[in-house]
């Protein structure tokens, strides 16, 4: 993942999420190409990470069986759901933000980061850029409420909770 990416992450861990409070944190599409975000949720104690991707390796700890379906996690298993430089690799992001939006709790946090404008970059796929009304739209699509969606440098960004 690129700076700005893990920087836009850092600001979104230090403004919306408690660290006196336990929390449950999805990281999907987890696997460590060039960096990972689980650093930013490793040093509180009372904090649970895990990584989800469609392929074993590094920072996975489980392997989805199908980037539209996820039966090996169960509907609202977690209060945080983090997806970062990821969004554009996927071929149906319509499809994909529903199960993202799925497996958060009610009241829950799903961020996603994608970027807007950045080099063509196959890994396996590079599909879409998108931009605070595309990905706003994605969001109410998939059910959730809007808390923020802002585009910042070659990134865009959309918090969400789950009613």
């Amino acid at each position: 993942m690129h700076e700005s990416a893990l920087e836009d992450a850092r600001r979104f861990v230090a403004k919306y999420l408690d660290c006196t409070t336990d929390l449950t944190i999805a990281d999907v599409g987890s696997f460590d190409v060039n960096g990972t975000l689980r650093p930013l949720f490793a040093d509180i104690p009372s904090w649970t990470y895990t990584g989800f991707d469609l392929e074993p390796g590094p920072n996975v700890d489980v392997t989805l069986s199908s980037p539209y379906s996820w039966p090996e996690i169960a509907t609202g298993s977690f209060g945080v759901v983090v997806s970062t430089q990821v969004m554009e690799h996927v071929r149906h992001p319509w499809r994909w933000l529903p199960e993202v939006a799925r497996i958060c709790k009610p009241g829950g946090l799903v961020y996603v980061c994608t970027p807007n404008t950045i080099e063509f970059h196959e890994y396996p796929i590079d599909c879409w850029r998108a931009w605070p009304d595309g990905l706003r739209a994605l969001f109410e699509d998939a059910g959730l409420e809007i808390v923020d969606v802002y585009a910042s440098g070659i990134d865009t960004t959309g918090i969400g909770r789950k009613p």
